[in-house]
């Protein structure tokens, strides 16, 4: 790779990594700013319970990294470490409409970002478990996938119109960001990590934010695409 060429990858990499943090900041002052409807309740849990569920899949992979480069490895680190700083705040946007749900103790949060940052990976998992635990992922409506053929024939468009552009056949190993090839990824992860990573993808990012967000069966559908491998 040329000096060019090295110049332009970097820029897109801090362009990709501001982008996630003006988006993620932006999401999360409108889960306060905006006055939550009836379904925002089971919304605003799924959401917190996704991040929860990527976030304890990413400590996962920090244990075994596996072929995982040193660029990978820092974009997880750096992901988790956005991850648990706003964790305080999905809860409690949770819990505004569901108050019986369990709340989130501060220094909890503190010791597994000193975790991190102490590079204590397994104490980092341990933790994210107990959080996974208290607040499940419920995959109602998304697994199991629709596979049915005009489900598949729209998840084909969606992914074609909103996704293959980034994602299909991706260079990830110098990225600390990568767009990860969902069939690729698909193989090498569970149905409800892979649902977790779209729920909070697709309507988390402001670079794949639709303006009316995917519906459950749209996501379902885009699931069962992915491990059909088309």
């Amino acid at each position: 790779m040329n000096k060019r060429s090295m110049r332009f990858s970097s820029l897109q990499t801090r362009s990709r990594a501001a982008s996630f943090v003006v988006s993620f900041t932006m999401g999360v002052a409108a889960l306060f700013l905006c006055p939550p409807s009836p379904a925002d309740a089971g919304e605003h849990l799924r959401r917190l319970s996704a991040e929860i569920a990527v976030m304890k899949a990413d400590a996962g992979r920090l244990v075994k990294p596996g072929h995982l480069s040193a660029p990978n490895i820092k974009g997880i680190k750096d992901r988790l470490r956005g991850a648990l700083s706003v964790l305080p705040l999905l809860v409690r946007a949770a819990r505004n409409t569901g108050p019986d749900l369990p709340g989130l103790d501060g220094s909890r949060t503190v010791d597994l970002r000193s975790a991190l940052a102490a590079n204590d990976i397994e104490k980092l998992r341990a933790g994210l478990e107990e959080l996974a635990a208290a607040y499940p992922f419920d995959t109602a409506g998304l697994l199991p996938p629709d596979n049915r053929s005009e489900a598949l024939r729209r998840a084909r468009e969606i992914h074609e119109a909103h996704c293959a552009g980034c994602h299909d056949d991706s260079e990830t190993a110098e990225e600390e960001r990568p767009a990860w090839d969902f069939f690729k990824l698909a193989k090498a992860i569970p149905p409800e990590e892979l649902a977790a990573r779209l729920v909070i993808g697709v309507r988390g990012d402001s670079l794949t934010a639709l303006d009316n967000p995917l519906r459950n069966a749209e996501i379902s559908a885009l699931i069962a695409f992915y491990y059909s491998g088309k």
